[in-house]
């Protein structure tokens, strides 16, 4: 795609160093590093962060920032926020592919009379969110909205 006058285009880098067997390490200059290697699923060992996940969390935390950069300009009053996401991988024609994201969001707000707002406020994040604007797999937001009162996640 190429960028015309009116449209604003960002960059973003990191660097991966093979270590040993499947694994390897992420860098950024300006970040901690983090290691990174194949799940058991394909050969790798469960001790650190694999492709799929990194981009299951990529998505999850997307559309954390992104609702709460809307419900801050919303003047929605947040108290809490937690989310697990889980992604699903179907093997189409020999490749594997991310075909399903599912993210639930738990959202802790002053009163109930909030949760049309924030319900809305989600809905837009999950529009806005650059990273599930980005991915082909389809990405589904299951929030809980709750209050103080009932904050048992």
């Amino acid at each position: 795609m190429k960028a015309t006058a009116t449209q604003r285009v960002l960059s973003f880098r990191n660097s991966i160093s093979w270590s040993s067997a499947r694994r390897g390490m992420m860098t950024n200059t300006e970040h901690q590093p983090v290691e990174i290697g194949s799940p058991p699923e394909f050969k790798g060992t469960p001790d650190v962060w694999c492709p799929e996940e990194l981009l299951i969390g990529a998505v999850n935390s997307c559309l954390m920032l992104t609702f709460l950069a809307l419900a801050r300009n919303q003047k929605l009053e947040v108290l809490s926020y937690d989310s697990r996401a889980e992604g699903t991988l179907h093997r189409y024609d020999g490749k594997y592919r991310v075909t399903r994201v599912v993210v639930n969001p738990a959202v802790t707000l002053r009163s109930e009379e909030d949760f049309v707002r924030a319900e809305g406020t989600l809905k837009d994040a999950k529009e806005a969110c650059i990273i599930s604007n980005s991915v082909v797999a389809k990405v589904v937001l299951s929030p809980q909205l709750r209050t103080i009162a009932s904050s048992a996640y």
